[in-house]
């Protein structure tokens, strides 16, 4: 009966929301919030970033609370909800990083001799090349886990949907995919 009467109060908090009540919106923010927060909080983001989740989050669902079928479902449906907002930004987190790499030059270590300087040059074109002829998935996955220098297999995993326990397996596979592109004087690449 305390069920019924909590799910009515959903259901009335949510027709009130779609309805435009202020009083509402902050009512249902104020209780949801700390669920999206604390999905949020599950993927390690800077502050900032966050923060803009939350805040498109929150316009996620002012835009589509309407089309919700059942407010039975208002907790499943935010936390998938944020979820993918997450995933999104992480997305795009992902791309701009990896746009960056390819943007910066090789920085010769002035120690170097100029042989060496410019076999790294090639070493690194080389990869470049055959990373770019690897299937996307694989292109995805070892530029997720090379975008932090010490990646965690939870932000990949959810990053790219992928089960935790499938990340090691699936970048094994994926590098020697890479390998197996390379030229066979990239054996002489590796210091």
């Amino acid at each position: 009966m305390a069920e019924d009467n909590g799910h009515e109060r959903v259901q009335e908090l949510v027709s009130s929301c779609v309805h435009g009540s202020p009083e509402a919106w902050r009512k249902l923010i104020d209780t949801y919030s700390p669920l999206v927060w604390t999905i949020i909080g599950s993927f390690r983001l800077p502050k900032h970033d966050s923060e803009d989740i939350y805040q498109s989050t929150w316009v996620n669902v002012l835009c589509h609370l309407g089309d919700l079928r059942s407010t039975e479902y208002l907790a499943a449906w935010l936390t998938t909800t944020t979820r993918r907002e997450c995933l999104k930004h992480t997305a795009k987190s992902i791309s701009w990083i990896s746009a960056q790499l390819d943007a910066v030059p090789d920085i010769a270590d002035p120690r170097d001799s100029t042989v060496e300087h410019v076999m790294r040059g090639v070493a690194v074109h080389g990869v470049r090349i055959a990373m770019g002829r690897l299937p996307a998935r694989d292109q995805r996955l070892l530029e997720a886990l090379m975008a932090d220098a010490e990646p965690s297999y939870d932000c990949v995993s959810a990053q790219l949907g992928v089960p935790r326990g499938s990340i090691g397996p699936l970048r094994g596979r994926a590098l020697n995919r890479l390998r197996a592109l390379l030229p066979p004087e990239a054996e002489s690449w590796v210091a």
